[in-house]
């Protein structure tokens, strides 16, 4: 389902989250100025990228300290996202890496196939795995997930939980939907 309203408000929201939040803990390669994206290729043959990206913060839940790492990288080897349009866009890998009182608790890389159940078929064949945060609005270790088409603002929310043995359910997240009926 697509949700323009809501998708400006959330991707406002994640914005002013990580411009707000991130400071030095970024990579310290994106400024304001650039573009989200970077071109590869000429003419017909471009292919569209976005930056790398890394964040890492902590959390304290559960009576447990959470030091959490989330990398993305455009991937050469998932198929390319193909908008209407013609443009071509390089899809994302998210690495997730938490250690729990100091020790290793959770590594997992994302693509946009571990949440495609959750999605509707249009955007399991035109989305792109684009956004990944900590949802501090919720109790736990809990991630909001973005699956968008590429350079627009329709995208489909999920959630990403992490239970207290690692071990990982995916949901769509409603709350915008029930907040707008």
């Amino acid at each position: 389902m697509k949700r323009p309203f809501f998708s400006i408000l959330f991707v406002s929201a994640v914005l002013a989250l990580s411009l707000g939040s991130c400071g030095s803990r970024n990579s310290g390669n994106e400024s304001p100025s650039q573009s989200e994206y970077e071109t590869v290729g000429e003419n017909a043959d471009i292919l569209q990228r976005m930056h790398d990206y890394h964040f890492e913060d902590t959390l304290r839940t559960g009576g447990h300290n959470y030091h959490y790492i989330i990398d993305r990288i455009a991937s050469d080897s998932l198929p390319v996202v193909t908008d209407d349009e013609g443009h071509r866009f390089a899809d994302n890998i998210y690495t997730l890496t938490i250690q729990r009182d100091g020790q290793s608790f959770l590594h997992r890389r994302f693509t946009k196939s571990a949440f495609a159940s959750h999605l509707s078929a249009d955007f399991v064949r035109k989305g792109m795995l684009d956004g990944m945060m900590l949802d501090r609005s919720l109790p736990g270790l809990v991630f909001a997930v973005s699956v968008s088409l590429p350079q627009s603002d329709m995208f489909e929310p999920l959630l990403l939980r992490i239970d207290g043995s690692g071990g990982i359910a995916i949901e769509r997240d409603t709350r915008a939907e029930n907040d707008f009926e």
